[in-house]
C-alpha cells in the first residue's frame, strides 16, 4: 500500500472506518450500471485517435491516394513520439511502405511529399534515415504526446484550428 491520502469518517461519530492510498479509485454504482449496460468492442486491437474538428477540412485537403496512405499510415503510429514505425520499435522506411501496399518507391515519395507539404505528416533526417511523424493536432495514440512533437507540429495549420495558448479549442469551426 502507498501513502494515506483521505480517511473515511462516519460524519455523526467521527470514527474512522477506512482509508484511500494513492493510486485508489472510488468506484460507484453509476461506474457498474455504466460497465453492465456496455461492452468493449475489439478489446486488445490497437488503435489510433483522431480529432473531429479538422477532420472535414482533411478530407477536402487530401486525394484519395493521400487519405490511403494516412489510413495505412495510421496503424503504425507510435504513442508519444507520433514517429511511424514498426511494433519492433524500428521506423518505418519508404521502401517498406513502397512494398507494403504494392506501389513504387517514387509514387510512395511524392505521395508522402504532399502530405508533408499539407502539414499531415512531419518528416525527419536521421543520419541517412528518414523518420516520418504524423500531426498530433490530427491524430494520436495514448493521451500525451512529446515535446519535441509539440513543437514540431505547433504551428501547423492543423494546430491553428485550436487555441494552443490556452489548451482549449477556439470554438471557431470555419477558422480552417
Amino acid at each position: 500500500m502507498g501513502k494515506t491520502t483521505h480517511q473515511l469518517v462516519i460524519p455523526d461519530t467521527g470514527e474512522v472506518v477506512g482509508s484511500l492510498y494513492e493510486g485508489d479509485r472510488i468506484y460507484r454504482g453509476k461506474s457498474d450500471d455504466y460497465l453492465k449496460s456496455t461492452i468493449e468492442l475489439n478489446k486488445g486491437e490497437p488503435y489510433a485517435k483522431l480529432y473531429m474538428r479538422p477532420m472535414f477540412a482533411l478530407a477536402r485537403a487530401l486525394s484519395g491516394s493521400e487519405l490511403q496512405m494516412v489510413y495505412y499510415l495510421l496503424s503504425y503510429l507510435s504513442y508519444d513520439s507520433g514517429i511511424v514505425m514498426n511494433a519492433n520499435g524500428k521506423p518505418l522506411s519508404r521502401q517498406i511502405i513502397a512494398q507494403d501496399i504494392n506501389l513504387a518507391v517514387k509514387t510512395v515519395d511524392k505521395i508522402l511529399q504532399s502530405l508533408h507539404s499539407k502539414q499531415v505528416i512531419g518528416k525527419h533526417n536521421n543520419g541517412r534515415e528518414v523518420h516520418f511523424t504524423m500531426n498530433p493536432w490530427l491524430f494520436m495514440r495514448g493521451k500525451r504526446i512529446n515535446k519535441t512533437l509539440y513543437e514540431f507540429f505547433k504551428n501547423s495549420r492543423w494546430a491553428k484550428v485550436y487555441d494552443i495558448k490556452r489548451g482549449e479549442s477556439n470554438g471557431d469551426h470555419k477558422k480552417e
